[in-house]
This record gives structure tokens, C-alpha cells and sequence, in this order.
């Protein structure tokens, strides 16, 4: 994947994550909540992560792909093979 592509990436995933990790600290203020750093850190990750993972992913793997003028089948193929898979079956499997 070309740096670009990658930097629209981290872009994106950091543009929706931010929001979220800053709204879960604004809500423990505002209900009063009064819990140490780490466990505010823990319920702002169970929140965040799996949003990131199930939501947010798909949504800017689509866009990187539309801006590539790619499927999103072809996106995870040029991805499978930039990190060096050359098996034939992780390939296949990288496009869905």
C-alpha cells in the first residue's frame, strides 16, 4: 500500500477514535463518576476498540479503496501482498 493510502489510514482511524476516548472522559465527569486513570482507560478501550474494529475499519477501507478507484477485495489483496504474503491462500482469504 502506498504511503498515502496508509496516512489516510491513520488519519481516519485517529479522527474517529479521538472522539470517541474524549466523549468516554467527558462522561464520567459529567455523572459524577469518580474512578482512577486506569479504569476510565479500561471502559474508554471497551468502548472504543471494538467501534474501531467492526465499524470504523470497514467505513475507511471503502473510502481508501473509492479513492484507489479499487474493490475493497482488490484493497486487502495489495495489502495481503505489501507485507509479504506470496501463499496463494492468504491472499485469497485477505479478499474476503
Amino acid at each position: 500500500m502506498r504511503v498515502k493510502d496508509r496516512l489516510v489510514f491513520v488519519g481516519l482511524i485517529w479522527i474517529c477514535v479521538y472522539p470517541g476516548v474524549l466523549l468516554f472522559s467527558y462522561a464520567f465527569e459529567w455523572l459524577g463518576i469518580d474512578v482512577s486513570l486506569w479504569l476510565k482507560i479500561l471502559f474508554s478501550t471497551l468502548f472504543t476498540v471494538p467501534t474501531i474494529s467492526v465499524v470504523v475499519l470497514p467505513m475507511i477501507e471503502r473510502v481508501v479503496a473509492r479513492m484507489r478507484h479499487e474493490s475493497v477485495a482488490e484493497l486487502k489483496i495489495d495489502q495481503a501482498r505489501a507485507v509479504g504474503a506470496t501463499d496463494a491462500r492468504i491472499v485469497r482469504d485477505a479478499a474476503g
